[in-house]
């Protein structure tokens, strides 16, 4: 599912999600995953840097939104990049649903800006679903 959103595949983004909300254990380490690829993401992106400066200007190129109703709030976005790269206090007021959005709108852009090819999106994705289910599952 997150890979068919980062290629901005929309057929294969809601084939996955009603897959996925057929499968509760798939529902319950969503969260985590989407995280995990997203940290991934950010850390790969701004190498555990957090220079606010390169964070401002990657959020401040002009991209193709994924859900134009939504928008893309440039400060929350900063927010949950910097937290991604260790910062705390940054997210706690934003509501879950809006993180999803933004987090799910962002991976889009950090796949494109890091020209990540089908390969490499899928190996880093499935990095992320090794370490969620190690952490996540008990043994």
């Amino acid at each position: 599912m997150l890979g068919a959103v980062a290629r901005r595949d929309n057929p294969g983004f809601f084939t996955w999600r009603n897959e996925m909300n057929r499968n509760d254990l798939a529902q319950q380490l969503l969260y985590p995953f989407l995280y995990e690829v997203f940290r991934l993401l950010v850390v790969r992106r701004f190498h555990d840097s957090d220079e606010v400066a390169e964070i401002r200007g990657f959020l401040a190129q002009p991209r193709l939104l994924l859900w134009p109703e939504s928008g893309l709030c440039a400060p929350d976005a900063e927010a949950l990049i910097r937290s991604a790269l260790g910062a705390s206090g940054l997210v706690g007021h934003l509501a879950t649903g809006d993180i999803v959005v933004l987090r799910l709108q962002l991976m889009t852009y950090l796949v494109e800006d890091l020209k990540l090819s089908p390969t490499d999106l899928d190996a880093l994705i499935a990095e992320a679903e090794r370490f969620v289910l190690d952490s996540e599952l008990p043994a």
